[in-house]
């Protein structure tokens, strides 16, 4: 995270051509690891834990682009032989698969102010400014465990035959609703913002 205070033509007075800043961060970070697991369906490893690991099978980044199609699922398979039904047939194992196996989307944002700090009098200052929250309009997804606080590589159905997952993951939340918890500029579409304070 990077931080600029950039001032134009002094800090402040009474002109037209003074008191100007501009102010800005800059914010690059790699995304959250995560791994995905089953979650309450039949217990394929007999552990008892309802949040079991698959095996790694196939490549995850098979036919994936974009938000809508992150991670491919039926790279992952349940920890036993499949029945042909969904099911298992023996050779029930833990699975394979590491923890934090995987990368969730990088987070990248600007935001920008520009102030006007004017003098009025000896004690009396007026500032007007413009903020704009991520400036460039990037969507900025937020971990694939959010919202639902897991990534069950089974959530679009099981192929029966082979035990797989079927279909991608998706990104649905952004980072600014991804926790339940909404606030300006951490994800969202781009937001301008206008204030003026009267400081004495």
């Amino acid at each position: 995270m990077w931080y600029f205070n950039w001032e134009i033509g002094g800090s402040s007075g009474r002109g037209l051509r003074s008191g100007w800043s501009l102010n800005g961060i800059v914010t690059l970070a790699s995304g959250m690891p995560f791994h995905p697991v089953y979650l309450y369906e039949d217990d394929y490893n007999g552990s008892g834990q309802y949040f079991g690991r698959p095996d790694l099978v196939g490549d995850p980044y098979a036919g994936t682009g974009g938000p809508e199609r992150f991670l491919n699922l039926a790279a992952f398979q349940a920890p036993c032989r499949p029945n042909g039904e969904g099911g298992c047939d023996g050779g029930q194992h833990f699975g394979g698969l590491g923890r934090n196996s995987f990368d969730g989307p990088s987070y990248r944002n600007v935001d920008l102010s520009l102030v006007k700090n004017t003098r009025l009098g000896e004690r009396l200052r007026l500032q007007l400014r413009v903020d704009v929250f991520n400036v460039m309009n990037r969507p900025n997804f937020a971990n694939p465990l959010l919202p639902s606080y897991a990534v069950d590589f089974l959530q679009n159905g099981i192929d029966p035959d082979t035990n797989r997952g079927t279909g991608f993951l998706p990104l649905t939340a952004t980072a600014d609703v991804g926790g339940g918890n909404p606030f300006l500029g951490g994800g969202g579409p781009r937001a301008f913002q206008i204030a003026a304070r009267l400081s004495f």
